[in-house]
Parts: structure tokens; C-alpha cells; sequence
């Protein structure tokens, strides 16, 4: 696909992950290309990533004071989230990513999943110096989908069985996206048979977040998939139709989670479902 519009021209190609992986990865995904905006913010949206960089740096902004830009040149792990990410490229862009399931993370990466939730960080932090060798055979291949290849044979190759997600967390999970984060987390303990707390415990080891923060997110996504369908905002009819209790609670999710109010985000460009531009 090749995007090109007021915010930059862009390749991107995607690929569905093979069968072995698609309980795990929703996508594998190549892009390349220029901007023309400064400074971009990835929303939370229940899921975690794998971002392979390619080609010129790019980097990384955490908020001051004193605000840092931190140098992205590598690999990096971007864990399941619940704060907006803020992101620049100012040289353009080769990136290959893989966007995991809510449970896709433990059985690669053999951690805990909350052990990197809410965190960005350098795969060598996870996994070594030995990680950057994956990164050195993609850049001396010169064919898409034969990387795409090469990414799932390394994934593969560190599937661990022992690690794989509990039929109880995969349940929560499902009725968590099914209802698109409007499920009780009382109801799903109900339902489980087992405690709140073991349940929110549960989920946090293998999905990264617990069981009230997941539906946070999911319904958020939600709300967002929504928005955009939406000629005119109604914002009361928003709030109660994405299971918020009332416009309040609306707006306050709204700020924690990509930090402005809904009015704000719909004036925003997206040059994905997934991130706003935040400095043009």
C-alpha cells in the first residue's frame, strides 16, 4: 500500500503471521517512508509490540521536565500500555514491526508480562546483545517477504511451552475484547469461579495489565473506533453507548489515555487508527 497525502508519503506491506503464530501476532507489518509532521503519539490499544528499526534514528520523547529525546536505532519491545507513546522521525523511516496479542508476549520472551507493561525498551535489555543479530540478517536481506519469513523463524525458534498463556487469562481476555472492555470485572471473577484479586493477578502475569485496566483500555479502543465513524459527535450518546458512566468519565479516560480531551483528539490528523499527529 502506498500512502501519500498532506502527512507524507509511505509504503507499507502486511502480513498475516502463519498459522503457528496467529494465536500470538495479529501482524506483521514493513514501512518506509517521510513524514511531514514533527511529532506523532501512539494511543494504548490492548496489544504490545516488536518495532525493528531499519533505517535512519529515530526517537523517542518522554515528557520533562526536562523533556529527553531518547535515540531509537535498534530493536526495541514496546509492552502493553496504558500511556500515550510519543514518537519522532525526522531523517524518515524503515521499520519493521510485529504487533502481538494481549496474550502474545510470555511465550517469546519467556518474562512476565508486567514485567515490561507501560515500559519501552531495548530488546538487548530483554534478551542480550545476541537479539541484534536478527536485526543485522534483516538489514542484509533485501526482500520483504522473505524478512517477514526470517522474523517468524526467530519467533518460532523461542516459543517455549512452559510459557504459554493460561486457559483462564485467555478466557478474561476474550470477554474483555468480546464486549469491547463494557464487561463487569466482578462478573467475570463470577463467572471464572475465582477471586477478583486471583483473577486481576492472573492477568497482569500473563496479559501485562489487571482486570479493571484492561477494560479501561479496551473500551477506550472502543470509543475511539467509534469517534471516528462519527459525522457529528454526540457526546452523551458516546459516553453511554461505549459503557462509561457519564460524559465526566468520558474525558477523564480520554486524557489518561492519549492526554487531551475527546473535543481535542477529533482535531487532531491519524495517520493510523492506532496514533495522532501532536506537532505538525
Amino acid at each position: 500500500m502506498i500512502e501519500d497525502s498532506a502527512l507524507g508519503r509511505w509504503r507499507l506491506d502486511v502480513c498475516r503471521p502463519r498459522a503457528a503464530l496467529a494465536p500470538l501476532v495479529s501482524q506483521l507489518w514493513f514501512g518506509e517512508g517521510q513524514v511531514n509532521y514533527r511529532r506523532d503519539r501512539i494511543l494504548p490499544g490492548g496489544g504490545s509490540f516488536l518495532l525493528i528499526n531499519l533505517g535512519p534514528t529515530q526517537y523517542r520523547i518522554e515528557a520533562g521536565p526536562p523533556e529527553r529525546r531518547i535515540a531509537f536505532d535498534d530493536i526495541w519491545f514496546c509492552g502493553m500500555h496504558q500511556t500515550p507513546i510519543e514518537t519522532e522521525v525526522p531523517d524518515g523511516s524503515i521499520l519493521l514491526g510485529i504487533a502481538f496479542r494481549g496474550h502474545g508476549v510470555r511465550p517469546w520472551l519467556h518474562v512476565d508480562a508486567d514485567h515490561c507493561a507501560d515500559r519501552v525498551l531495548p530488546l538487548t535489555d530483554l534478551l542480550g546483545d545476541s537479539a541484534l543479530v536478527l536485526r543485522q540478517r534483516l538489514l542484509e536481506c533485501p526482500s520483504t517477504s522473505r524478512r517477514f519469513g526470517m522474523v517468524e523463524e526467530w519467533l518460532m525458534q523461542r516459543l517455549q511451552p512452559r510459557f504459554e498463556t493460561s486457559g483462564l487469562a485467555r478466557w478474561a481476555l476474550q470477554q474483555i475484547e468480546s464486549s469491547y472492555g463494557r464487561t463487569s470485572v466482578d462478573a467475570l471473577a463470577r463467572q471464572a469461579g475465582v477471586s477478583r484479586r486471583h483473577l486481576g493477578q492472573t492477568l497482569r502475569r500473563e496479559i501485562g495489565l489487571g482486570s479493571k485496566s484492561l477494560t479501561r483500555v479496551h473500551r477506550f479502543k472502543f470509543a475511539l473506533q467509534w469517534l471516528g465513524r462519527c459525522e457529528r459527535i454526540p457526546w452523551v450518546e458516546l459516553a453511554a453507548h461505549c459503557g462509561y458512566y457519564d460524559q465526566s468519565h468520558l474525558i477523564r479516560d480520554f486524557q489518561t489515555f492519549s492526554g487531551m480531551s475527546p473535543g481535542e483528539l477529533v482535531r487532531c490528523a491519524r495517520p493510523d487508527a492506532g496514533s495522532i499527529v501532536v506537532a505538525p
